[in-house]
């Protein structure tokens, strides 16, 4: 049995270079791994577009070439178009090829999915367990029939043109699971060449968070789901610091690996796990050699700081540190449920940074929240100035489905564009109730500009104002990038192609 996790060619994010923009796909990389360590007669295979930098007609040729039995696929809300198109050409070429689709677009798209295009499968939530038993009953029986189809937890499919939800699967244990499949990936070509994440992997250690954002949907796609209610409630999960290290060191040496891209949603969650990581690479000496991209919460840098642990992970090599501002407004971080942070400990998070020269600090942040007004706006960026980060990213509300503010846009009549392509965080998609989508990057434009020419902003030297003024044409490349994509959208507006 041939099955095939394709990644297909898309746009890159203009918040990455082009050489660092296309990190491994590591649920394909995992699942497979599972597949491979638990079932025999099959034969797996990742092509990852992107990076091997082919285009629709070269992908073609190779499915045409790889010919499978399964197609795997599983994309981000703005990338699901591109994974539909893949499904409809293989479906084309060959029929009886099964099509699975997953990850949390596809998710919470269950019903358009199965009826509109054709996918044979869903994978819910969690894909390694869930497509581990799903693949072992396609082995055994192509079509396996409705009642044994409803014993495989996790997931949704068609029968008689009703669409069937099987129980959700209980959350794994990440200790259990084997070392992703990174040799199924072209690794020397991630990263390479790239002057910021140079010669990059994407790792994690940890799945879900303890808080639940409600613009957030990675939360409830890793959460803890009741089973009666059908509540989904904030669930963290990591593995221990020995096996993260060890497969940390391993990737180092194994891969020639640099830059660590870790996709944890909150890396420093734990501050015994922060810690006990920490003393691991640096007693295995790989706190010089390795850069480390993190997520960071705001408020437990604070904690770390006192504890005494964030210099042993600067040590153990964090050298950029992505923390979400999300707003300054102590109200509006209520509204977005963003639990445990206030401006004061924001602004306190980056000073801390900032005493490590070594790390570079990213600051993202909202705008474009229901109520926006150009004078909230004003009062946001006045406040936003006050933070000593060295690179900040604006990004527009964009609630993905499955998030608590996808159906509340939804509801008040503000979700303006529905075509998923544009669901990037680049370009507004929802107006708010007193601005317009171009109304809103218009004053985050001219905002923008007095932010970006603060005199502490370019006043740094030494490796730290090194690395910021690479990453600083990235921000400003992400700036007009914006502006380019808010004219594309008036213009097919115009034309009446976005509704």
């Amino acid at each position: 049995m041939k099955i095939l996790f394709v990644r297909p060619p898309r746009y890159r994010w203009p918040f990455h270079s082009e050489k660092s923009s296309f990190w491994q796909p590591l649920g394909f990389a995992s699942m497979a791994a599972v597949l491979r360590e638990n079932l025999e007669g099959i034969n797996l295979k990742i092509i990852d577009c992107p990076v091997l930098k082919s285009g629709w007609k070269t992908t073609k040729q190779m499915i045409q070439r790889e010919k499978p039995d399964i197609l795997c696929v599983g994309e981000e809300t703005v990338s699901a178009h591109e994974a539909l198109k893949l499904i409809y050409y293989t479906k084309d070429l060959f029929p009886g090829c099964l099509v699975i689709a997953g990850g949390h677009h596809f998710t919470y798209m269950v019903n358009d999915t199965l009826k509109n295009h054709p996918v044979d499968y869903i994978v819910r939530f969690e894909g390694e367990m869930t497509l581990l038993e799903l693949v072992d009953a396609l082995k055994k029986k192509r079509d396996p029939g409705v009642r044994d189809l409803k014993k495989i937890k996790g997931i949704a499919f068609q029968h008689e043109g009703r669409v069937i939800e099987t129980e959700i699967r209980p959350l794994l244990d990440m200790e259990e699971l084997p070392r992703p499949a990174y040799d199924l990936l072209p690794m020397e070509l991630y990263g390479k060449g790239a002057s910021s994440h140079k010669d990059m992997v994407a790792v994690e250690h940890s799945r879900g968070c303890n808080c639940s954002c409600n613009f957030c949907v990675l939360w409830k796609q890793m959460g803890k789901i009741d089973l009666k209610s059908g509540t989904v409630m904030p669930c963290y999960r990591t593995k221990s610091a020995e096996k993260t290290a060890e497969e940390a060191i391993y990737l180092a040496e194994r891969y020639r690996r640099k830059t660590f891209c870790w996709v944890d949603p909150t890396w420093n969650t734990l501050p015994d796990w922060n810690r006990d990581f920490s003393r691991l690479m640096i007693e295995a000496g790989k706190g010089d050699e390795l850069d480390h991209v993190v997520w960071l919460r705001a408020d437990y840098v604070v904690r770390d700081e006192q504890k005494g642990i964030f210099a042993d992970q600067v040590r153990a090599g964090i050298r950029q540190a992505m923390i979400g501002i999300e707003r300054t407004d102590n109200d509006d971080l209520a509204y977005l449920h963003k639990t445990g942070y206030s401006f004061s400990k924001i602004k306190q998070a980056f000073e801390i940074v900032r005493r490590y020269p070594e790390v570079l600090s990213v600051a993202t942040y909202i705008y474009g929240i229901p109520n926006e007004t150009k004078e909230s706006l004003r009062r946001f960026y006045s406040l936003l100035g006050k933070i000593p980060f060295d690179i900040g990213v604006p990004l527009p509300l964009t609630p993905n489905p499955g998030t608590r503010f996808f159906e509340e846009l939804d509801r008040k009549d503000l979700l303006e564009v529905r075509k998923f392509r544009y669901y990037n965080f680049v370009n507004p998609i929802a107006r708010s109730k007193y601005l317009t989508r171009n109304q809103l990057i218009y004053h985050m434009f001219l905002n923008e500009i007095r932010i970006r020419t603060r005199k502490e902003q370019f006043a740094r030297s030494g490796l730290k104002a090194r690395r910021r003024n690479a990453a600083k044409n990235l921000a400003w490349d992400k700036l007009e990038m914006s502006l380019r994509y808010a004219r594309g959208i008036l213009q097919e507006e115009l034309l009446g192609k976005v509704y």
